[in-house]
């Protein structure tokens, strides 16, 4: 057995040591003579190939288990780049000039602006315009009146505050043409004629910073002056105005607190009366903010020191709530107000009075409004609401009659106002329209609701063709409104009622470039002699056409 093992072991080393040799010269010896066949040995060149004829093809199910985890990274906000300017650029020329005509009888209407410094460091312009018209109103031919109006502004912007400061002046004039000729002797046209200025003169200084958590302020000092000629009335009112806001922040919630506070002194001079008082007011707020609320809380406090001193603080609540973001909301707001009124106040709202008045301190003592608000889509938005006031002093306009000049006098009374409001907005590319109607029911205690329309509804609306022609109109809506008719002789006033107004107004602007351009105005298209104020009828069928310049 050994003998065996040893000869394969011989042989097996013989092949391996043959296959190594890379020689192709045998060396062979042999004895004797024999014939021999052989073949030189060579490697094996070629890498040798399996095939398997079976495949094993593995599957292992799997699931993933959903499970969120906490974690305390935090995205940061990319803030929006800052531009260095505080105001839009509204228009792309300093200057611009309009002229035009009324009735070839009063004298041009023009209308000048021009922005003499505007940069990212100042800002200032000046403005004068003027119009006038004059028409035959109920057989009265003198029913003229004219507005002119000059204004200078001023602004410096620093880094992180605006100084502001500005300077108007109006001048209004008109004919208290109120009568029927039987009534007046024509030759005393002179005590007709009215004329009143106001000037403001103003100036500031306000933050411009609007971060949150930032320091923010708004300090406001203003001058008013108030003269008349023919009722030798003479106003003069300085007013402080100051708002002062800032984040707060807290472990449990973060607010914005706003504090507002003012000071005016008033002093009212005719041949019948006189008045000089003071009025401070101080509010404070609260201001909380979420993606689906908006709260606002706060007092308001009123001090005046007239012959009665008087102290008020209103308690002030505001809230918006967002079913769905910028498409319905509701709102609520319960909030009081205190006004100081005087000619500068009465004539804003009747430019016929013509009589001396008192000063009066109207008060708002609940004035509650709430409802709904959103967005059909992008380009429309709605409002519609309920509103209820309760207000002290109330000043009501109404005219004596049939007793000459006929003006207008004043008299106070306390009104209580329930309002339900619609209100809907278009903003398109081309076409603008804007509709809003209100229907009011007034409660008053000792007499009427003079001059106070039921029903009022208005509708804006302009179209814009190519950027070349401009078409638009306003349409306005008064229901009937009660007016003065007389005394009785226990001094109990008896009324009439004024007939609906609607008033239907189109203009046309047409731009031959840029720069130069022209308009039409049509005022009453209707040609109604409609009357908003007791026997003062608005101008029939009146326009104003002319062209515009910019440079």
């Amino acid at each position: 057995m050994r003998l065996i093992s040893l000869i394969f072991l011989m042989l097996t080393s013989f092949f391996v040591l043959s296959q190594d040799k890379t020689s192709t010269d045998p060396i062979i010896k042999m004895e004797g003579t024999v014939k021999l066949t052989y073949k030189f040995g060579s490697k094996i060149g070629v890498d040798p190939i399996f095939k398997d004829t079976v495949k094993v093809d593995s599957e292992v199910d799997y699931s993933f288990l959903d499970q969120k985890v906490n974690s305390d990274f935090k995205v940061k906000t990319i803030k929006a780049p800052k531009l260095n300017m505080l105001e839009p650029l509204v228009k792309l020329y300093k200057g611009y000039l309009a002229l035009g005509i009324t009735d070839f009888k009063s004298p041009p209407f023009f209308d000048f602006n021009y922005s003499a410094i505007r940069n990212r460091h100042y800002n200032a312009g000046f403005a004068l315009n003027h119009i006038s018209q004059d028409q035959e109103i109920n057989g009265n031919k003198n029913a003229r009146y004219t507005n002119s109006n000059a204004m200078f502004f001023a602004k410096k912007f620093f880094k992180k505050s605006t100084w502001y400061s500005s300077l108007d002046y109006d001048f209004n004039s008109f004919r208290s043409y109120g009568f029927n000729d039987s009534q007046l002797d024509g030759t005393d046209t002179e005590s007709l004629l009215f004329g009143y200025s106001i000037a403001n003169l103003e100036t500031g200084l306000k933050s411009n910073v609007k971060k949150k958590g930032k320091f923010g302020y708004d300090l406001n000092v203003a001058y008013d002056q108030f003269l008349e000629d023919q009722l030798a009335i003479a106003e003069h009112k300085i007013g402080l105005t100051s708002n002062f806001n800032w984040l707060v922040k807290t472990n449990l919630l973060n607010f914005i607190t706003d504090v507002d506070f003012g000071a005016s002194y008033l002093n009212s001079e005719n041949l019948s009366n006189e008045h000089s008082s003071v009025v401070f007011d101080l509010g404070l707020k609260v201001n909380r903010k979420s993606e689906k609320y908006d709260v606002s809380i706060g007092l308001k406090s009123f001090f005046q020191t007239d012959k009665e001193r008087s102290l008020w603080v209103f308690p002030f609540i505001e809230a918006d709530y967002s079913f769905v973001k910028d498409v319905l909301h509701v709102f609520g707001r319960l909030t009081t107000d205190f006004s100081r009124k005087s000619y500068l106040d009465f004539t804003n709202v009747n430019p016929f009075i013509t009589s001396r008045e008192s000063v009066l301190t109207t008060i708002t003592k609940q004035d509650f409004m709430t409802g709904l608000k959103g967005a059909f889509n992008s380009k429309s938005s709605f409002n519609i609401g309920v509103r209820y006031k309760n207000m002290v002093d109330v000043p009501l306009y109404y005219n004596e009659g049939n007793f000459g000049y006929n003006k207008f006098q004043i008299f106070k009374d306390d009104v209580k106002q329930r309002q339900v409001f619609a209100e809907l907005m278009w903003d398109g590319k081309k076409l603008d329209v804007g509709v809003k109607g209100e229907y009011n029911i007034y409660d008053v205690y000792r007499t009427e609701a003079f001059h106070l329309p039921n029903v009022y509804a208005e509708l804006n609306a302009s179209y814009n063709i190519q950027d070349k022609i401009e078409v638009g109109t306003q349409m306005f809506f008064y229901g009937k409104q009660l007016a003065l008719e007389s005394f009785d002789s226990q001094d109990r006033a008896t009324t009439k009622y004024l007939d609906p107004i609607f008033d239907f107004n189109l203009n046309i602007k047409y731009n031959y470039s840029k720069r130069l351009g022209a308009f039409i105005k049509v005022n009453n298209i209707l040609n109604t002699k409609h009357v908003r104020w007791d026997q003062y009828s608005n101008y029939g069928l009146n326009f104003l056409f002319g062209v515009s310049y910019s440079f």
